[in-house]
């Protein structure tokens, strides 16, 4: 399908190319689309106000329009929410997402056509600035802390349903070891192998901590979907400590088998 023009133009700032997320495809990819898929007026829907900067979506939508799968949907937005490029409201059914800041990003839409290269160092500035005190906040400040603790929480519910107080607090320790990003890999992991509790999980952290998985990218690739702890493995033979050996259902067998071999007197 060919380029049309008349449906108007965004305005992408310059600065994307030193975005931290630019060479992340997936992240960015799904980042792009939602600049480009997002109002730029306010609009009603379902009675609710959908204002600019926002769009009514799922991850199952998303994916089917970038061909990709709800997991790496899932893994993009996380990565925008946990660097506060966007925030979502979440339904039963759709999504509200928020992209933070999107006049400045795009720039002033009724302004596109007259002003495009007035508006790219404004919002080169503005993106750039907000890039650089991201990357200089501590790691150890409560506000982030607090902030990807609750995202990794939310998206344990999304997926599994509750999770316990000491959850809570085992995953927030894990979170610290491991980093947020291969925590929540491990997470979507599971939930696409069909695990439906925190222990589960928590099996699957506990043995990436202990193979010294050290990135989401790393898990990927040591840790396929149908692999590891799913995976059936079978002996070629019987080893010595069988447990059946010494068990009373064998002994008993074995003098059934005995008491039928004895000859009967006449």
């Amino acid at each position: 399908m060919p380029i049309d023009p008349s449906l108007g133009f965004v305005a992408f700032p310059r600065s994307l190319t030193d975005w931290e997320w630019y060479t992340e495809p997936n992240t960015s990819r799904v980042f792009f689309h939602l600049l480009l898929t997002a109002n730029y007026k306010e609009k009603q829907w379902h009675g609710i106000t959908i204002h600019p900067g926002q769009l009514v979506t799922s991850r199952a939508s998303l994916a089917k329009q970038l061909k990709m799968s709800e997991q790496s949907v899932r893994t993009a937005l996380e990565h925008l929410k946990l660097t506060s490029y966007i925030t979502s409201k979440t339904g039963s059914k759709y999504s509200v997402i928020t992209i933070n800041h999107y006049a400045e990003i795009v720039g002033a839409n009724q302004q596109i056509n007259q002003q495009v290269t007035s508006c790219q160092p404004a919002a080169n500035h503005n993106l750039t600035k907000r890039t650089k005190e991201q990357g200089n906040k501590s790691s150890s400040t409560t506000p982030k802390t607090r902030t990807t603790t609750q995202s990794l929480e939310e998206e344990f519910r999304g997926c599994l349903g509750r999770i316990s107080p000491n959850g809570k607090a085992e995953l927030a320790e894990y979170r610290d070891r491991l980093g947020e990003e291969l925590v929540l890999e491990i997470l979507c992991k599971c939930t696409d192998a069909g695990g439906h509790s925190w222990a589960y999980v928590r099996k699957a952290l506990i043995e990436a901590e202990t193979q010294g998985v050290k990135s989401a990218d790393e898990y990927r690739l040591t840790h396929p979907l149908g692999a590891g702890r799913n995976q059936r493995v079978d002996r070629k033979e019987p080893s010595r400590n069988d447990t059946l050996k010494n068990t009373t259902l064998e002994q008993s067998l074995k003098r059934l088998k005995k008491k039928e071999e004895t000859p009967k007197c006449p």
